[in-house]
């Protein structure tokens, strides 16, 4: 796992829990080591699907202290989320793609589309961070959040994607001093279920 991907583990962690001081440092850090803004901002971003919008807006407040930003908002091409969100899913679910489908649509008629359209075609298929990092990035969120059964889909995705279960224990190792004792034990029982 790279540095980078260390730092971004512990913002988006700090993010997702409403740790204003702790992500204040976490950027800082980041920052002071040289991983690119950009990067710190998609990872910000991605938080909104599982921490909510007021995280996110929060984080934000805290990144802008230290800069700017040149982000250039995307194209809203719902349809090309939509492509693009189905091509991502699939790689993250891989044969379990058809079971989430049913599953998804079975909760409610909309979901499915929202958590495609949104989800994998608006976020995860963005450029500068890679799916497998997006990933590894969801695993850091969820296990903040302690959402089991998500983090469990997430394990699974990270390792679809690319990553290797000793990456999986080392973020959660990474991540353990921001979110608790708790949701790291949780997390570690979880990764052994795969």
């Amino acid at each position: 796992m790279s540095d980078d991907l260390k730092f971004l583990a512990r913002i988006v962690s700090a993010v997702s829990l409403g740790k204003a001081r702790k992500l204040k440092d976490e950027i800082s850090k980041a920052l002071s080591s040289g991983v690119d803004p950009q990067k710190i901002e998609e990872a910000i971003l991605q938080c909104y699907l599982f921490a909510g919008f007021p995280a996110v807006i929060e984080g934000f407040t805290v990144l802008r202290k230290f800069t700017n930003g040149n982000s250039v908002a995307s194209e809203y091409d719902v349809e090309k989320f939509y492509s693009n969100g189905i091509e991502t899913c699939k790689k993250v679910y891989g044969k379990n793609f058809e079971k989430l489908v049913q599953n998804m649509k079975s909760l409610h008629p909309e979901l499915f589309e929202w958590m495609i359209i949104e989800g994998y075609g608006k976020v995860l298929s963005r450029d500068i961070l890679s799916l497998k990092e997006r990933e590894l990035l969801n695993v850091a969120i969820l296990t903040s959040l302690g959402w089991k059964r998500q983090l469990l889909s997430h394990l699974k995705g990270a390792l679809n994607t690319g990553a290797e279960f000793k990456e999986l224990s080392k973020l959660i190792e990474t991540i353990s001093d921001i979110c608790g004792k708790t949701k790291i034990n949780k997390a570690r029982k979880i990764i052994k279920l795969i």
